[in-house]
């Protein structure tokens, strides 16, 4: 069976013929999604628009790699490139002309709700819609928040004014999009509750940690004899939240907790915190490992029993899941991201945020529970496992499926 994938995620020319250069975490996700469609019988063609130059802030800001087309596990048709508005009209006949040639010869076609400066699959859907090909929706966040923010910006009133009206018109396009599709992916709840009236049996969030199955370890057993190992990132210029945990290790070692802390980032720079590690008498609790490359990461990973983050701003630090696919019970601050998850999962204990003496007291029970942490790595391994791009996409991929079934 025929799967057409059309995405805004724009290709580049590599450097030689048949190499097409793409964002990397794109490569990853949608070399995992060819792969789980190959295995459930489809065959996968991504239709991209197509242009000529990387901007250079989009190369600040994401790595991209090199795919020999000859050797992926999808075809590639190009569309028409756009980066402006004009652009996009000027685009906007042709993209619907070449997407619909290929919609008409295949069993399933996947839009979502992305791009710039006009969201592609509210372009295309019409020319799908009477169609009676399969239609899958995938929300890979929910659209709404940035460009409600982007709409408010800019001094000009009547382009505010146009701005609002496109994404009152996005929110209903998304809408429609969930009632008439033939199944809906959401990767986080946000979409469920900002469109719960339209959310039904045929829609499902299926969240997913971005991580293939090969990071995926073993459970970890903390050594009884040893002190509990903590893991921390940090920065110099975000250090509330980091001086919360220094004192809730100390105030937990007062309580005879038998635990250490190695700290990464660039905290040296910080003589607030340095201050505080030797008025806490921390020195020999606390390892300083400056700023952690990827290779230093994993060995950080590796040799921690727990992995904390203190933040007190609402995020999700990317290096949990890592943490999580290791196996590492996760001590958190609410974020207001993770949270239910990581409960949910019981992978993970939720600390209110600025509560220092709560945040003393896990510390101090886990020293003393190595039990409760080999546990918890046991539910954080079947959590990353069960969250793992590779399981996602295989869970996405059968539920395609059964459409035909």
């Amino acid at each position: 069976m025929r799967y057409l994938l059309a995405t805004h995620i724009s290709a580049y020319p590599g450097q030689s013929p048949g190499v097409l250069r793409w964002p990397g975490a794109w490569v990853a996700d949608v070399q995992a999604q060819a792969r789980a469609l190959r295995d459930a019988g489809f065959e996968l063609t991504i239709a991209a628009p197509m242009l000529d130059t990387i901007e250079a802030r989009a190369l600040a800001k994401q790595e991209f790699v090199d795919l020999k087309l000859a050797d992926q596990p999808f075809r590639f048709v190009p569309l028409p490139g756009f980066r402006t508005a004009t652009q996009f009209v000027a685009a906007r006949s042709e993209l619907r002309k070449i997407v619909a040639q290929h919609a008409k010869i295949s069993d399933v076609v996947q839009l979502g709700p992305g791009g710039h400066p006009v969201s592609l699959g509210q372009t295309l859907w019409p020319t799908i819609a009477g169609l009676t090909t399969k239609k899958v929706f995938v929300f890979a966040s929910d659209p709404i928040p940035a460009r409600e923010k982007h709409a408010t910006s800019g001094r000009n009133p009547a382009k505010r004014l146009a701005k609002q009206l496109a994404v009152r018109q996005l929110q209903n396009f998304c809408a429609k999009a969930i009632h008439d599709a033939d199944v809906v992916f959401a990767q986080h709840p946000s979409v469920q509750q900002r469109f719960s009236k339209f959310w039904s049996g045929h829609c499902h969030t299926l969240f997913t940690s971005q991580l293939p199955d090969s990071l995926t370890g073993v459970p970890h057993t903390p050594d009884n004899r040893k002190p509990l190992r903590l893991l921390c990132f940090g920065s110099s210029t975000l250090t509330r939240g980091l001086d919360h945990l220094l004192r809730a290790i100390a105030k937990a070692r007062r309580l005879s907790a038998k635990v250490e802390l190695d700290l990464a980032g660039d905290l040296i720079g910080s003589a607030d915190l340095m201050d505080l590690i030797r008025t806490e008498k921390l020195e020999s609790a606390v390892r300083l490992h400056g700023v952690a490359n990827p290779s230093l990461t994993r060995q950080l990973i590796f040799a921690a029993d727990v992995f904390i983050s203190s933040s007190l701003i609402p995020s999700t630090d990317p290096i949990i899941f890592l943490a999580v696919a290791r196996g590492l019970p996760i001590v958190t601050y609410q974020s207001g991201v993770l949270d239910d998850l990581l409960i949910q999962a019981n992978a993970g204990l939720v600390v209110p945020r600025g509560e220092t003496n709560m945040l003393a007291q896990v510390i101090l029970d886990l020293s003393r529970d190595r039990a409760r942490v080999e546990t918890m790595s046991k539910q954080a391994i079947a959590w990353a496992s069960a969250s793992s791009l590779d399981a996602v996409h295989r869970d996405r991929a059968g539920k395609v499926k059964a459409l035909f079934n």
